[in-house]
């Protein structure tokens, strides 16, 4: 007996037999533009809807066959084995909107991701914040060699009369301290690392190589963000004004910027117009997206605040699996048959 296995919803299931799976299609459970099925004897996963009699029961099963002369035939691998994965065959990307985004599944790819990689995430995290202290503690030396150091708080005495200007000393001591070369300094920085580890998660999502040098690999590219990054806060800042939901909707719209440009290796206005392409018809699942990501940071820190280290590392794979999804749908979100290898790896 053939065994078939279907993935629904970013979840891989069986195995089952044809008439099973005929059962589970007949009751709804199969959506044949959506659902993807395989068996051992085809070459990789295909829409439901296109294997002969599943999603129709009164014809007859059949299924697509493997090329025998092709040297990337078929896997032939069981459950527990390792599948042979198709070289040198480029994915298509979906149309724009046709698999609408899973939350919730890419979610759970996330959280999957990050503890299949648990230890090189934490060994580059470790890294990134590495640098990141590194550099705030040189620029404070350099502020400090420069006579740029911010001059101390005075904190009026209890029963003194606090003058303007020792409330507006008091207030700027909550904020970042430095001078204006230290923070566009240290924001560039930051930046530039941004751009490393977007270039990790997308790896990572695409079953790729990664390393802890990735991290700066982001120089090629630091000016195009610059500007695609300054041009986007302006506009979300000029919407957010104008009555909160213009900015939004730019947000949502534009927001995938960041990734076409490592991804793709764009400009700056076509990485916004291929943002807004591949956002299509997923505009208010990437808002629910957003509050996921809030939601998971609130839980991290209520986890007495080390469960933050597992959070945003799970918040930083959603995102780059709902970047995947919207060019390649639920393809992101799933694993060559039998391997942990992603079906992306293709790519």
């Amino acid at each position: 007996m053939t065994e078939w296995y279907y993935a629904k919803d970013g979840q891989q299931n069986g195995p089952v037999s044809f008439e099973a799976l005929v059962e589970i299609a007949r009751q709804g459970g199969l959506n044949p533009t959506k659902d993807l099925v395989w068996n051992k004897s085809m070459t990789d996963w295909v829409i439901a809807g296109q294997v002969p009699g599943l999603c129709s029961p009164t014809a007859a099963p059949n299924t697509p066959t493997a090329d025998p002369s092709n040297p990337y035939a078929a896997p032939t691998a069981g459950w527990n084995e390792v599948a042979q994965i198709t070289v040198g065959e480029n994915l298509e990307e979906i149309s724009p909107g046709s698999d609408p985004l899973d939350v919730m599944a890419c979610a759970k790819r996330g959280f999957n991701l990050t503890i299949r990689h648990f230890g090189m995430i934490l060994v580059i995290g470790i890294v990134y914040l590495g640098v990141s202290f590194g550099a705030g503690i040189i620029l404070s030396a350099v502020d400090s060699a420069l006579g740029l150091t911010p001059p101390p708080v005075t904190v009026p005495t209890v029963g003194e009369s606090p003058t303007e200007q020792q409330i507006q000393a008091f207030a700027n001591g909550f904020q970042t301290q430095g001078s204006s070369l230290h923070q566009i300094l240290n924001q560039l920085l930051s930046l530039f690392l941004s751009i490393g580890l977007t270039r990790i998660g997308l790896n990572l999502v695409s079953g790729k190589p990664i390393s802890v040098g990735m991290l700066f690999s982001g120089a090629r590219k630091l000016l195009p963000m610059l500007g695609g990054y300054i041009i986007f806060m302006a506009a979300f800042v000029i919407g957010f004004i104008l009555l909160i939901v213009p900015g939004i909707y730019i947000a949502m719209r534009y927001g995938q910027f960041f990734y076409a440009i490592v991804d793709r290796d764009l400009g700056i206005i076509d990485s916004f117009k291929y943002s807004s392409s591949i956002t299509t018809n997923n505009r208010t699942k990437l808002f629910f997206l957003v509050l996921l990501y809030i939601a998971m940071g609130i839980a991290g820190i209520l986890a007495l605040c080390v469960g933050i280290l597992f959070a945003m590392p799970v918040i930083w794979l959603t995102g780059a699996v709902a970047y995947r999804w919207l060019q390649y749908g639920h393809r992101a979100a799933l694993d060559h048959q039998g391997t942990q290898t992603p079906m992306l790896a293709r790519l």
